[in-house]
């Protein structure tokens, strides 16, 4: 009995052991099972970075950039065509000079490679701690310190791997912050490795709602997974614009309407006489004075003394145009050359200070995105020259599309008063039949560069003339004309214009002989209907092309809504 009674014992034992063993298996599975994992991924493997890399990874608004800048004693640079391509087209690398250039709307800095030195156009030398510019196998770097002071973005550093995480775009973004240190995990699930840990009160970029988890970016660059439990409810973040100094502009204290005068040769001058008594509320006379005659930036020159005083006696401030339809001229051999820059500055600045025209207006169409950069440059440095003579600058330009984005009218709007956008040739010699300027057209150009710009820098283009086509055995030709002409034309063939509320024009289309002819006119409704649209966006004022196309009754009618 004895003997049974301690098997008996042993039994209970081992069973107990057996069942205390089954627990503990059982609370490690589910100890195990829900206890998040401390395992961190790579950094170089997240991003796909080899760990002997000496390059520093960036990163632009979610794009990457690997191998870009380099640490050059305990600072990062960046290549110099990186930085205009990329994130600010300020910084220029003259090549005539050897010097990376930029301007402050001020002064024109050139900084020399190498160098701790540099100086401004004035001759004034100021010395840093640092070289802005480094050589770096002939390349040219710059440090990063120096372009993010002047750039509005945000940004963090971060290493394994080292990498620069920038944000140009001010848009409002969704955000969370952090309620607690949390783990940002490469998928939603606790056992997904740790990609980085964020600290209480750190921001987080919103990205996507999954279950129990929410997809962020964090400020280093990671996209990942945290618990939604450790966050806050998602709200809307701006991030703060940081000011970068401005061109003073000189902008008139009333709407501007702008008439351009097209003068061909000196005596050309007198002929403003002829149409001083039919126009009514023009504050600014445009003559088209300068045109580019080589690459060394010479010019032709119609200016008058003579017509600056007669205007000058009505109130009327003049802009003198300067033009590039030479195109026998090397552009690209223009505009990177700084004595080029430097020769038409002086130029115009010169004469303007001899004549005493009040503003130069730049009527440059032939820009092509291979010297694009390098015209910019030149607008710069003619804005610097402008601002300390007191001389208005405007630009024109076409309607914002893909093809002309090269213009970078956000750009130029740093340095210029005014942009006009030329609000025409929708249709032009050589394409289909069509409207010169219709409304849709209009308003789509005004609203655009009003976005690009700022209302208060825009002045709208719009066409005192119109196209008169003909098809004839499929093939078709157009001639411009005034307001005047084309209803002459149509009075002369007996026909009838019909109003179209689509375009915003009267529009005849008719057959002569073997023939059709086709007008979009522009008179007194076409008009009204194109500045209740400027009106509506508040623009800076209108801009007319060209005086002596005009029908007498339509200043009344611009007058009426560009006050």
């Amino acid at each position: 009995m004895e003997t049974h009674g301690r098997k008996r014992i042993k039994g209970i034992i081992i069973a107990a052991a057996a069942a205390g063993f089954v627990v503990i298996v059982a609370a490690m599975f589910v100890i195990v099972r829900y206890t998040p994992t401390k395992e961190k991924m790579s950094g170089y493997k997240y991003f796909d970075i080899d760990k002997n890399t000496d390059k520093v990874l960036v990163m632009i608004d979610g794009e990457s950039y690997p191998d870009t800048g380099i640490n050059i004693d305990g600072r990062l640079y960046l290549p110099q065509e990186f930085i205009a391509d990329n994130i600010n087209v300020g910084f220029y690398y003259d090549k005539e000079s050897d010097a990376t250039l930029y301007s402050d709307t001020s002064y024109i800095y050139a900084f020399k490679k190498n160098q701790n030195d540099y100086s401004d156009d004035t001759g004034k030398i100021y010395t840093m701690d640092y070289s802005v510019i480094r050589d770096v196998d002939g390349e040219c770097f710059i440090a990063w310190d120096y372009v993010a002071e002047r750039t509005d973005c945000e940004y963090q550093y971060a290493s394994e791997p080292d990498r620069l995480n920038v944000t140009l775009k001010s848009e409002a973004k969704q955000c969370v912050t952090a309620g607690k240190k949390a783990a940002v995990r490469y998928r939603g699930g606790i056992k997904s490795p740790v990609l980085e840990y964020v600290s209480k009160g750190d921001r987080l970029e919103y990205v996507d709602d999954i279950d129990e988890w929410i997809k962020v970016t964090t400020v280093s660059g990671y996209t990942g997974y945290v618990k939604k439990s450790e966050v806050s409810n998602t709200f809307e973040y701006v991030r703060e614009q940081k000011a970068v100094e401005e061109h003073k502009f000189l902008l008139k204290n009333e709407k501007i309407t702008l008439a351009w005068f097209q003068v061909s040769g000196t005596a050309g001058n007198s002929s403003i006489d002829n149409n001083m008594s039919t126009i009514s509320g023009v504050n600014v006379i445009a003559p088209t004075w300068y045109s580019v005659t080589d690459a060394s930036g010479n010019m032709s020159s119609y200016a008058s003394a003579d017509f600056v005083s007669k205007m000058h006696q009505r109130g009327i401030d003049v802009w003198a145009l300067v033009s590039d339809f030479d195109t026998n001229v090397d552009f690209a051999q223009l505009y990177s050359s700084k004595a080029a820059r430097t020769n038409m500055v002086n130029k115009l600045v010169g004469e303007a200070k001899s004549y005493g025209f009040d503003g130069i207006n730049l009527d440059y169409e032939n820009i092509k995105i291979a010297y694009a950069k390098d015209y910019l440059q030149f607008v710069r440095e003619l804005s610097v020259a402008c601002e300390r003579n007191g001389i208005v600058l405007s630009t024109d330009n076409y309607k914002p599309e893909a093809y002309n984005r090269c213009y970078n009218l956000k750009e130029q709007s740093k340095f210029v008063d005014y942009v006009i956008v030329m609000a025409y040739d929708e249709h032009y010699a050589g394409t289909d039949a069509g409207s010169v300027a219709s409304l849709p057209f209009v308003k789509e150009a005004v609203e655009d560069t009003v976005q690009l710009v700022g209302k208060e820098h825009v002045i709208a283009g719009i066409p005192f003339y119109t196209r008169i086509w003909t098809t004839t055995d499929g093939n078709t030709t157009s001639r411009a004309v005034g307001m005047q002409a084309a209803i002459d034309q149509l009075n002369s063939d007996g026909q009838v214009a019909l109003w179209n509320d689509d375009c915003g024009q009267y529009v005849a289309s008719y057959t002569v002989g073997s023939s059709t002819r086709q007008i979009w006119f522009e008179e007194e409704k076409s008009i009204e209907a194109k500045m209740q649209v400027i009106q509506q966006e508040n623009t800076a004022g209108v801009a007319c092309w060209k005086l002596g196309l005009e029908k007498s009754t339509v200043w009344s009618v611009i007058s009426q809504y560009n006050k």
